[in-house]
């Protein structure tokens, strides 16, 4: 298989005062990956294999896990090489699904040909498996004496759900990028074939950092644990959820994503849909790590947001030009101020002397 590799970058240097300008071709490493690939789904773990044209001598490894051990694999000096995540390590996401009924499970995994460095041929992967619940059919031979009657089904597929985070507002584009502060929609929206009958409720949500920090934000009920985070939903329709907010991050983490569960309930005829009943939220945080807390619903699902890259933004003082170039010309107070020499200052001392004398002479005249 032939494999396309782009024109190399050219980096010109300026040698100012010690000769020419000299031209340095950039030289990429001789390496890449042959075609797609292996992945095998097994009962508690995933396997993923990668064929490389040359023999491998960089780094594989789980997005945001390269500190752990477990969750990386340095093979060199082959052409094949490939890691095997178990579900219970390495931040493997496991999303609950309705429609199809099964298991998500995914991960993001980083191959990298420099031993070091992040380099431009580096690749990474978003790795998913789907387990199907199996229908278990039980059959058995049943003699029927007479005629009865026929009962006809039919199956209404439950709604397909999705969590998004907007910028600004419900109509907003799905956010990737975003500075420290700025205003965002989270988004909950389930379609459904067949209007009016289906509710649904969000709950049990948290933000992780993809290193296996989390901090709980919605409870079991739906309601907002810190109003600092995420206030309490509003649900404007039937399958629909929000509620604007504002972009953070854990410190020292640029990545963050959100996981919730949404119960989805048939609606009753001529009513509206049960909302959860909360109270204003206080400030409450709680660290959790290890594997997620499993809640008592039947019928919800798992949803996650897209990973944000949250950018922090530093306040610089502006310059005296910038400041000059906008009009404003700084000002200082000025403060009068007499300096005087030795010399001057007696002559000052011999005036005042003279006059001080001429005064005492004018007086001793009068008297006399």
């Amino acid at each position: 298989m032939s494999t396309f590799r782009r024109p190399s970058t050219l980096l010109t240097v300026a040698l100012l005062a010690l000769g020419p300008v000299a031209v340095i071709r950039a030289i990429p490493v001789d390496n890449n990956v042959e075609g797609e690939p292996e992945i095998t789904c097994g009962p508690d773990a995933i396997d993923i294999n990668f064929k490389t044209r040359n023999p491998f001598t960089g780094r594989l490894y789980v997005k945001g896990r390269f500190d752990n051990g477990d969750c990386r694999n340095e093979q060199v000096g082959r052409k094949f090489t490939g890691i095997t995540l178990n579900f219970e390590v390495c931040g493997v996401t496991r999303l609950r699904s309705l429609n199809p009924r099964g298991i998500f499970a995914s991960t993001t995994i980083v191959i990298s040909f420099h031993p070091l460095f992040v380099t431009k041929v580096d690749r990474v992967y978003k790795i998913q498996c789907f387990y199907m619940e199996a229908d278990k059919t039980v059959r058995n031979q049943l003699d029927v004496s007479e005629m009865t009657t026929a009962l006809a089904t039919h199956n209404v597929p439950m709604p397909v759900c999705r969590y998004d985070i907007l910028d600004g507002g419900p109509h907003g584009a799905p956010v990737k990028f975003a500075t420290i502060g700025q205003q965002v929609y989270h988004q909950w929206k389930c379609e459904s074939e067949t209007t009016d009958t289906f509710c649904m409720i969000v709950h049990s949500c948290k933000v992780d950092d993809e290193r296996g920090t989390s901090v709980p934000m919605l409870d079991a009920d739906g309601c907002s644990l810190d109003k600092y985070v995420l206030n309490n939903l509003e649900y404007p329709e039937d399958l629909t959820a929000g509620q604007e907010a504002h972009v953070f991050k854990f410190a020292d983490r640029p990545a963050l994503f959100f996981q919730c569960q949404i119960a989805i309930t048939l609606k009753e005829p001529a009513t509206d849909c049960a909302r959860p009943n909360c109270q204003a939220p206080e400030r409450k945080r709680r660290a959790v790590e290890g594997p997620p807390v499993e809640f008592p619903f039947d019928n919800s699902i798992d949803v996650a947001s897209q990973t944000i890259e949250a950018i922090e933004t530093f306040y610089e003082a502006p310059t005296l030009p910038a400041i000059e170039s906008g009009g404003v010309v700084p000002r200082l107070n000025q403060v009068s101020a007499h300096c005087f020499g030795i010399f001057s200052l007696g002559a000052v001392l011999l005036c005042l002397g003279v006059l001080l004398l001429g005064a005492i002479g004018g007086i001793l005249l009068k008297r006399t």
